[in-house]
């Protein structure tokens, strides 16, 4: 961070340093700067982080090329994918939390933070992520889709870690960014 916030660009998540890999990543990103050049933003793009914490920021995304169209005709989708790149680098800068996997289906979050496997192999889980994008919002649509989302994180509270619930909103931009306590581990 710098005096006047947060200063994130894609190239993490494009290189595969973030746990997943590095095609996923770019595959997020591209999405992402899809939906940024679909509501007409320049780029660096001046980023609102609210919620738990509250920042200014800027992100640096990647032009969007005649090619770029054709993929992500599809904007739910496009939305969808775009938001959980955004998520993943605010959330991992947020939190110091190096990386993340993505989770299963049914388990009420998209993705699993933590610091990495140990030396089994294992992934070592430190917190739930779980996103929800919106091309185009409102302080209304981006409130309720926050309190959707919580409530679907409560089917993994046996984990007993946090959850970080994220609703990105291409619009504004603005990343709602809220933690939530897991329930204890008997």
């Amino acid at each position: 961070m710098n005096e006047i916030g947060l200063t994130l660009s894609f190239d993490a998540l494009k290189n595969g340093r973030l746990g997943i890999s590095a095609v996923y990543g770019s595959f997020l990103a591209e999405a992402a700067s899809h939906c940024l050049q679909c509501n007409d933003h320049v780029n660096p793009v001046l980023l609102s982080v609210t919620g738990d914490v509250c920042m200014p920021g800027s992100l640096k995304w990647r032009d969007v090329t005649e090619r770029d169209e054709g993929t992500w005709a599809d904007l739910q989708e496009a939305t969808e994918y775009g938001a959980y790149g955004m998520a993943i680098i605010v959330v991992l800068r947020l939190t110091d939390t190096p990386r993340v996997e993505r989770s299963a289906k049914e388990t009420g979050v998209d993705y699993w933070m933590g610091e990495g496997k140990d030396q089994r192999g294992i992934f070592q889980r430190a917190a739930r992520l779980e996103v929800s994008g919106i091309l185009k919002g409102n302080k209304t649509k981006v409130a309720a889709r926050l309190v959707e989302k919580v409530a679907q994180t409560k089917r993994s509270d046996h984990a007993g870690l946090p959850a970080y619930v994220v609703i990105v909103d291409f619009g504004g931009p603005e990343v709602r960014f809220v933690k939530r306590a897991g329930e204890t581990k008997l």
